[in-house]
């Protein structure tokens, strides 16, 4: 593109990357657009390149005095690119050339001073905020249209258009640029040529990719943090950070300026973020789970951290269905539990639980189950009877009355072959102590039961 005599000198250059992996051993450039910038945010010129070392696109060799022409003595703005420009460095060390120091700034880290209120920082989200265009997004943007987002930003920031104070850093990283310009060609021999890699893998995630992990994001990551844990949710997604390839994430820590200990301790609260995420979106099913689980593998997370924030956040207390000595421990915490809460117990005893659909009746019988009120056997059944009308007599103290009494149902003595079966005894009082199965009792209030009939009281049944 022809430059306009209209604007200044450029000073930032405004790039965008693609690459093939997170390792810089054996990661390759793939893709790189630039767009240069003014002093005053005016756009210069923008450039682009589909690089591939086999000569069906654009080497990189033939290239290489092409950037250097575009990117010596500039200010080398990216969204979250500090892994980008480093693979970029070090292709170009491989064909010779000895780079110096690269003055770098990012939009991630502007963006907190520029941007205060943002939730989410990508690059669609810093573009929506501050009123730039930005044609495309993820999967259809490309590295010249995220280049021209960037540059939109850039001109904002440099324009002061958000009404805040310049970024110190913002102007200084131009003579920091301004200094260290790059060398006329290579300077060493190339090495020898290197195999492009082959098609990277599928993403770790899936059902649990795109906002959401924004939203982890943008709950645990601040200034130090979110460049790292943006390039980490990155590469999750796109199938470039797999369990394999996780060494290579540790390169990558010492461009974020994160220690060992501080970038994993990121990457643990970023998960720990996303398990909760997904606990209170009811989406921890069995597909949700294994998904977490790759995640923990990838990461060097625990896989404890899935299961017990799953326990710990259920608001009903779920036994086990069995204790240490293989019984039952039955509950009443049924009557409060809802159906999440019922997939929640039955996740976290083992069952295999489908997302979005019913329930299965075998859950919630075994949640029933498990949850059911302990019936006590081994208490007599009692009735309750009202005394007869001469049996009624005057209370003399001042306690209310309490309805009728509860009589035990005595069990009736053995009988011999001489007993007579219509006799009763009498007490003191000449009521009845006990009756007879079979015989008739001037109480007819009183219920009969035929124990030649029915073996055993019932239980549980009421009596009328």
């Amino acid at each position: 593109m022809a430059r306009d005599e209209r604007v200044g000198k450029p000073a930032y250059a405004a790039v965008s990357t693609r690459i093939t992996g997170i390792q810089l051993a054996g990661a390759r450039l793939r893709e790189i657009a630039v767009v240069r910038v003014d002093e005053r945010g005016g756009v210069v010129d923008e450039w682009s390149a589909v690089l591939h070392p086999d000569g069906a696109w654009i080497a990189l060799a033939d290239v290489a005095a092409t950037l250097r022409e575009r990117l010596s003595q500039m200010a080398i703005v990216t969204h979250n690119g500090r892994l980008g420009i480093e693979v970029l460095r070090s292709e170009l060390a491989h064909l010779g050339w000895q780079l110096p120091t690269l003055a770098q700034l990012t939009i991630i880290d502007a963006s907190y001073h520029y941007l205060p209120g943002l939730v989410h920082r990508r690059l669609s989200d810093c573009c929506t905020a501050a009123g730039v265009p930005y044609e495309g997004g993820m999967p259809n943007s490309s590295p010249l249209s995220e280049a021209r987002a960037v540059a939109g930003l850039l001109a904002r920031f440099v324009q002061s258009a958000t009404g805040l104070p310049d970024l110190p850093e913002l102007l200084q990283v131009t003579l920091r640029a301004w200094v260290y310009p790059w060398p006329e060609g290579p300077t060493r021999t190339a090495d020898a040529p290197r195999p492009w890699p082959g098609r990277r893998g599928p993403g770790v995630l899936s059902t649990l990719g795109g906002q959401p992990l924004a939203d982890a994001i943008a709950a645990v990551a601040d200034v130090r943090t979110n460049g790292y844990l943006s390039l980490v949710a990155e590469t999750l997604q796109d199938g470039r950070l797999t369990a394999e390839t996780y060494p290579g994430l540790a390169e990558a820590e010492a461009l974020y300026r994160l220690t060992p200990e501080a970038a994993a301790a990121a990457r643990k609260a970023f998960f720990d973020a996303l398990v909760h995420q997904a606990i209170e979106a009811d989406r921890y099913h069995l597909e949700a789970r294994q998904e977490l689980w790759r995640v923990a593998d990838t990461i060097d997370c625990p896989r404890d951290s899935v299961i017990e924030p799953i326990v710990e956040a259920t608001p009903v207390e779920f036994p086990k269905l069995v204790d240490e000595s293989g019984a039952k421990k039955p509950t009443d915490g049924r009557r409060a539990a809802t159906p999440a809460q019922m997939r929640a117990w039955a996740i976290a005893n083992g069952f295999d639980v489908e997302g979005y659909i019913r329930l299965p009746w075998s859950i919630v019988r075994a949640f029933e189950e498990a949850h059911a009120a302990p019936v006590d056997r081994t208490m007599r059944q009692t009735v309750r009877e009202e005394p007869a009308a001469n049996e009624r007599a005057p209370r003399n103290d001042s306690r209310p009355a309490l309805g009728a009494e509860l009589r035990p149902l005595l069990m009736p003595a053995p009988r011999s072959g001489g007993e007579s079966g219509g006799g009763s005894a009498s007490d003191g009082a000449g009521r009845p102590a006990t009756r007879s199965a079979r015989g008739t009792d001037s109480d007819d209030g009183v219920p009969q039961l035929d124990f030649d009939r029915l073996e055993t009281p019932p239980v549980g049944n009421p009596l009328v």
